[in-house]
């Protein structure tokens, strides 16, 4: 018995350490009721659970129509980005699944090519000018201008959403979903696949957190839901306990508004 309770004393502190670590109360809470049409935009399976699923959910069970579209197959998904064409069922079938647990209204894939998105802006700017155009949403969210580790994919996705929202959709508001410098920095990146050295300069530093409180279970969820890219997911978080224990610190996510974010985190 009283090992029991030493045991859950320990957990107990670490997931208050871990809470508090990952928490910045620097910054303000925002609300989301007001959103009524909320349109993510992300290159591959899985880049919404790990930035913003718990959000995309709680916007969902608030009462906002939630369109998330996934702009590739995700088939280069693989540990060192090596092409492997069987994990476009497979990813495609795990988004699904996703969408479903986040409470997704409407989930669109696509499949301009895992890696090219880069050598395809002007096809890619048409299909996201109409895209937008059509769902008519009031809050964009994607990638900062670093894409996170500075993948192209990303890059090239959040510099042409960047662009339109400047340019021809001023009115709709532009979210990059982003993380505080701090918890940045405990995690170790898949920077082998960057082809930007400087994308740190890029970084936005976030403006904003939502709390996703309830939310964090089905993000947890999801983050479980991609198996095929479970080796990637775990990448630099402690293997002592498991994944959900580290995902549960994680009550807010953080957002950079394009219209009042910095430069750069660094």
């Amino acid at each position: 018995m009283l090992l029991t309770l030493l045991a859950v004393l320990v957990l107990l502190f670490l997931w208050t350490s871990g809470f508090l670590f990952a928490t910045d109360f620097s910054l303000p809470t925002k609300k989301t009721k007001h959103f009524k049409h909320v349109l993510a935009i992300f290159p591959h399976a899985d880049d919404e659970a790990v930035n913003c699923g718990g959000t995309l959910h709680r916007l969902s069970k608030t009462g906002s129509t939630v369109t998330l579209v996934i702009l590739t197959k995700g088939e280069r998904g693989t540990p060192d980005a090596t092409l492997d064409e069987h994990l476009k069922a497979i990813r495609t079938k795990e988004a699904q699944s996703v969408a479903a647990l986040l409470g997704i209204s409407h989930l669109q894939q696509e499949d301009f090519g895992d890696g090219t998105l880069h050598t395809q802006q002007q096809a890619l700017q048409t299909f996201i000018e109409n895209l937008i155009a059509q769902e008519k949403p009031d809050l964009l969210i994607t990638y900062d201008l670093a894409g996170f580790y500075g993948h192209p994919d990303h890059i090239a996705c959040s510099q042409i959403i960047t662009t339109l929202q400047k340019t021809t959709f001023q009115q709709i508001s532009l979210w990059y979903a982003t993380f505080p410098k701090r918890l940045l920095a405990t995690v170790k990146l898949p920077e082998h696949l960057l082809r930007d050295p400087l994308f740190q300069t890029k970084r936005a530093a976030p403006t904003h957190k939502i709390f996703i409180g309830s939310s964090v279970f089905p993000k947890i969820q999801a983050w479980y839901t991609y198996k095929s890219q479970r080796a990637s997911l775990t990448t630099g978080i402690g293997k002592l306990l498991p994944l959900w224990f580290f995902l549960s610190m994680v009550l807010f996510e953080y957002f950079a508004d394009v219209d009042n974010s910095s430069t750069s985190a660094e």
